[in-house]
């Protein structure tokens, strides 16, 4: 099963989940601010209920994730905009503050990792949207390109499809970032699908946390195989139309320029990791039977 919840958990979750409905309409940044954190202590609550084991790294996300909002506050509070822009980042665990994030959560449960990977993150970008924070454009540019080019380059070196999932939700992070900018709307329909496509598949996991140790091929791979592949963008698969969208209404909003074109370039490094490490899959699952069938 995906996730086995408790009474606490239902409550825990409900909560969060009408808070993050809450920031929709809430106009007073520092009412924000406090929402957003409550959040967080729900995110905690919520997680140690879950959790098995390696309370430590739930600890230091909480910890990571409480520095980052407090120097968020100040730097709104004294107008910096690069300690805003730093703080947004590590908030959000892009590059330079990746590497943290693939430590801390690659050990999360299954239901945990989703959600930090995806809703945890919409209080951010909708702060990003309603009040038009005052951002270094340079800083977060060279942030967007290289968190999806690393991304990408350590995609393509495991095999682990677990480890592929929680680094590529660190370079989606960049998508997430180009969808908010060019429209909420926008950024909505792609984080919904982006979510969907995600929670599928670990669901595929079969409740295991890493399925390249346990699933052989059967039915469950090949849905895994499925969603991995949407979650890639390749078309014909639901994820690869909402991307379109974004590069057409980011084009239509801002033009092209020579950083957006980087972007798309680095892009395919992530979707060459998606295929690599679904390919090397594959055969390792295939290599076991064919390697059980001769040895009975």
């Amino acid at each position: 099963m995906f996730v086995m919840f408790t009474p606490y958990s239902f409550i825990f979750f409900s909560i969060y989940l009408l808070f993050t409905f809450m920031l929709f309409s809430i106009s007073n940044f520092y009412f924000y601010w406090m929402v957003m954190e409550l959040m967080m202590l729900l995110f905690m609550g919520l997680s140690y209920t879950l959790f098995v084991s390696s309370y430590s790294q739930l600890m230091s996300y909480f910890l990571i994730q409480t520095l980052s909002s407090f120097c968020l506050l100040l730097s709104y509070v004294y107008g910096v905009s690069l300690l805003m822009t730093i703080s947004m980042l590590l908030k959000l665990s892009m590059f330079p503050f990746h590497a943290w994030y693939i430590n801390v959560t690659y050990s999360f449960p299954n239901f945990i990792l989703w959600l930090s990977s995806t809703i945890h993150k919409v209080p951010m970008m909708l702060m990003l949207n309603s009040f038009h924070l005052d951002l270094n454009q340079k800083v977060l540019w060279i942030s967007i390109l290289l968190t999806v080019f690393i991304s990408g380059v350590m995609m393509l070196m495991v095999a682990d499809l677990r480890m592929l999932l929680v680094i590529s939700s660190v370079g989606n992070n960049s998508w997430f970032l180009i969808s908010q900018m060019g429209s909420l709307l926008v950024f909505l329909l792609f984080f919904m699908f982006y979510s969907l496509s995600l929670f599928l598949t670990l669901m595929s996991f079969k409740g295991m946390s890493k399925p390249s140790l346990a699933l052989k091929p059967s039915s469950y791979s090949y849905v895994l195989s499925f969603w991995v592949l949407s979650l890639s963008g390749m078309p014909p698969f639901p994820l690869f139309f909402f991307k379109m969208l974004v590069i057409y209404i980011f084009l239509s909003s801002y033009g092209f320029n020579y950083l957006f074109g980087l972007f798309l370039l680095f892009n395919t490094f992530m979707l060459v990791g998606y295929i690599h490490s679904l390919m090397k899959y594959h055969v390792w699952a295939y290599t076991s039977l064919s390697n059980y069938l001769l040895k009975y």
